[in-house]
């Protein structure tokens, strides 16, 4: 019987599972970056989100006092 070791159906499958290993291994990668990279694209958004509704919150209170002011004083 020959020597499994210099079987190249072996050799060809051992190269086809490194080559496979190493890719799986990049991918695995890419998704730990895309993983960071979602985190802070969500903590932006909510940096937006906050900053938006505090300016909303501003521009409510402008128009309520805007309107206050334009009511007639019955005081006078």
């Amino acid at each position: 019987m020959d020597d499994i070791s210099k079987d190249p159906v072996l050799d060809r499958l051992d190269r086809l599972t490194e080559m496979v290993t190493r890719r799986l291994d990049k991918i695995e990668e890419r998704l730990r970056c895309l993983e960071q990279d979602n985190g802070e694209i969500i903590n932006l958004l909510i940096a937006v989100k906050a900053g938006l509704e505090e300016c909303s919150g501003e521009l409510l209170i402008d128009a309520e006092d805007a309107d206050t002011d334009d009511a007639p004083s019955l005081l006078h």
